[in-house]
């Protein structure tokens, strides 16, 4: 990604302390040479995460947002991310289990059990 605004760049510093070093290099790479992937991180970059830059939730509490949201949609492999950032966050995994579970009663219990083999895998 070159040429980047200061939106995608803002968006970057925030998606590598939300996801942590790691998992941001590993996704980051993902979408190297592939360019629905490129293009769409750098519009998740600019649209997306420098919005985690403003006040009032932290990322912990954006983390298990994200994760009751993705439940509810019911995108596994987005969630599966989420979890990992959620866990780089400082949620326990006894919080995110209970997470799928209070999602059972608001998405639908196949929801919560499909978001509960993702917790575990």
């Amino acid at each position: 990604m070159e040429n980047l605004t200061e939106k995608q760049l803002l968006g970057l510093k925030m998606m590598n302390g939300f996801f942590g070093e790691d998992l941001f290099n590993e996704l980051r790479e993902a979408s190297r040479d592939d360019l629905p992937s490129k293009v769409g991180s750098e519009y998740i970059a600019e649209t997306c995460f420098s919005s985690y830059a403003r006040p009032g939730l932290t990322f912990q509490q954006r983390s298990l947002m994200n994760i009751g949201m993705l439940i509810a949609l019911n995108r596994g492999p987005e969630l599966r991310i989420h979890i990992k950032a959620a866990l780089n966050n400082g949620l326990s995994e006894e919080q995110i289990i209970e997470a799928c579970r209070h999602a059972m009663v608001y998405c639908g219990v196949p929801a919560g059990r499909d978001a509960l083999s993702v917790a575990n895998s």
